[in-house]
């Protein structure tokens, strides 16, 4: 049951922890312009190195996955000219 619960659960956003998690980076940013006296291409650069970072974990996740299910899946097949 509890194995149930945790799969309907996955795909639903969990909105109040985002909201909490978009509010601690919003002050940190506010705080970083204001102490750090960043610029908004500094600014910039650090959210896409957290982006980077969370397309990493997704792939990740991803292999991991994919790994887990490998022998479950069919092989495809590849049309004869992809690789000519």
């Amino acid at each position: 049951m509890a194995e149930e619960e945790h799969h309907e659960h996955e795909h639903k956003p969990r909105w109040e922890l985002i909201e909490k998690l978009h509010d601690k980076i919003d002050d940190n940013i506010d705080d970083a312009y204001k102490e750090d006296k960043l610029s908004f291409m500094e600014v910039d650069f650090a959210l896409l190195m957290i982006s980077e970072k969370i397309n990493q974990q997704k792939i990740e996740l991803y292999n991991l996955y994919m790994k887990d299910h490998d022998g479950d899946m069919p092989p495809k097949d590849s049309p004869d000219s992809m690789y000519k």
